[in-house]
């Protein structure tokens, strides 16, 4: 950023008294007059001498010291730098304008604060970019799972965004410009996420008015949520033929902060992403019996009304219709555009005659998007 400098001239202001003042007074003399008789001339006496007046010394000149006007302080200009989900610092020299999305998370932040990255993720089916991007998706380029050194540094980015997870990744490619993690594993985190990126690209106003929106929908749609509604037994997965119970995204401890629902997981060891998201048995959704699905789904995998296993058949959530196909795959509460998405989703599932479903995600944009 550049600095600009104010240079300020100083004046000296010099006030002198001077003045060297002498009193001159003439000298007058007196002549006497003759006589016949030579009378001795008297003695003509001297006028008294004048008295000079005393030499009056000038005050010496006083030397008034120079105003010094101090320089106004310099405004620095507003820091760059955050320190990431992963703890890492990141500092950018001016605000980034060309973003690369790692991973989809950085899809929903991305458009929740109006910016169109040069280059994302996926696209087609997955993470759906045209509900988050409109006509704009069709022109971003897709750099797919694996992608070279070479291919991100065609791009240009100021700033490549990823997730908490995603450090050996990071490692590799920061070569070609700052990476910044998001964590995603709660609503808080989420939050400094998007400040932070809000800050890195010259938006914190747009990253104030997302969290403030997530805020006045999540307080909106409290309202009428039952007072009993923290007992709802929810599953939450995604798979075609194995199922997979998902807690690595901050949704299912959502849904319990907010007194919404409590997620079911079979007894098992953590995973590598250090929490339970793995395969389970269909024996456990039957002891389970959960009351609300949410289906996380994209183009080819099970929808609710695909899966034939008998033991889903059994399910209250199934038998009862209360279903919540979450049409994001890779997205789902990794960012608080679809958090709050997903959460009405859910809620309509949940209880449909309070709940309408949340529709189109266009509608959880910005209004200028």
């Amino acid at each position: 950023m550049a600095h600009r400098t104010s240079t300020l001239s100083h004046r000296m202001k010099l006030a002198q008294s001077v003045g060297l003042v002498v009193v001159l007074v003439a000298l007058a003399a007196c002549g006497g007059e003759s006589e016949t008789a030579t009378t001795a001339a008297p003695t003509t006496t001297a006028a008294p001498a004048t008295t000079v007046a005393p030499t009056t010394t000038a005050a010496p000149a006083t030397t008034v010291a120079p105003t010094t006007t101090a320089a106004p302080a310099t405004t620095a200009a507003p820091s760059l730098t955050v320190t990431d989900g992963s703890g890492r610092e990141i500092t950018l020299d001016r605000p980034a304008e060309r973003i690369v999305c790692l991973e989809d998370n950085c899809t929903d932040l991305t458009s929740d604060l109006g910016i169109v990255p040069v280059a994302q993720h996926r696209g087609g089916a997955w993470g759906t970019a045209a509900a988050y991007y409109g006509d704009a998706a069709a022109d971003i380029p897709i750099i797919g799972d694996r992608t070279s050194v070479e291919e991100l540094a065609a791009f240009e980015p100021d700033l490549i965004i990823a997730r908490v997870g995603q450090e050996e990744v990071r490692d590799a490619v920061e070569m070609v410009a700052p990476v910044y993690l998001v964590d995603i594993g709660g609503v808080q985190t989420l939050k400094e996420g998007w400040m932070d990126i809000g800050l890195l690209t010259g938006r914190q106003a747009e990253a104030e008015e997302a969290i403030h929106r997530f805020e006045h929908n999540v307080e909106h749609l409290a309202e009428d949520l039952p007072a009993d509604a923290v007992d709802t037994r929810v599953a939450v997965g995604f798979g075609d033929t194995n199922w997979m119970i998902w807690d690595s995204s901050s949704f299912c401890k959502f849904l319990h902060d907010e007194g919404a629902g409590t997620c079911v997981f079979p007894a098992q060891p953590e995973s590598e992403y250090g929490s339970p998201d793995s395969e389970f048995a269909w024996e456990f959704i039957v002891e389970a019996d959960p009351e609300v699905w949410v289906m996380i789904t994209w183009e080819g995998s099970a929808r609710a009304d695909s899966v034939t296993e008998p033991a889903w058949l059994e399910t209250t959530a199934h038998r009862e219709g209360r279903i919540c196909n979450e049409d994001s795959a890779g997205s789902f509460g990794h960012g608080l555009l679809m958090l709050q998405w997903a959460y009405q989703c859910y809620l309509n599932a949940g209880w449909p005659s309070i709940y309408d479903h949340p529709g189109d995600l266009a509608v959880w944009l910005p209004e200028d998007h």
